[in-house]
């Protein structure tokens, strides 16, 4: 009979730590999309429970505007870029792209 240790530990792993570089530019531009994602929630509530919170609440809605467009243009962009590396390619089976 197996105990629960027994069982459980094919389902363990070590304790490993995963070293992934990130470049700040990813992390920049998955913050600016997640403001373009949550923006209109947050100026929503902040109209309905009172606009009276934000001194300049047009001016905040802008800067949201921008900074979410700033960072759903990068997102897409380094998609775009990973889609042309021959190495993203073949890693994906995706046939190579002929030169131009």
């Amino acid at each position: 009979m197996k105990t629960m240790t027994s069982l459980a530990s094919p389902l363990r792993r070590p304790a490993a730590r995963l070293h992934i570089p990130v470049s700040i530019v990813s992390v920049l531009a998955g913050l600016g999309a997640v403001v373009a994602f949550w923006a209109p929630a947050y100026l929503e509530t902040l109209n309905h429970f009172g606009g009276g919170l934000a001194p300049q609440p047009e001016a905040l809605g802008w800067s949201l505007f921008v900074v979410g467009a700033l960072g759903l243009g990068t997102v897409v962009f380094l998609a775009w870029k990973d889609t042309r590396d021959p190495a993203w390619r073949a890693a994906h089976g995706l046939p190579r792209r002929p030169r131009s």
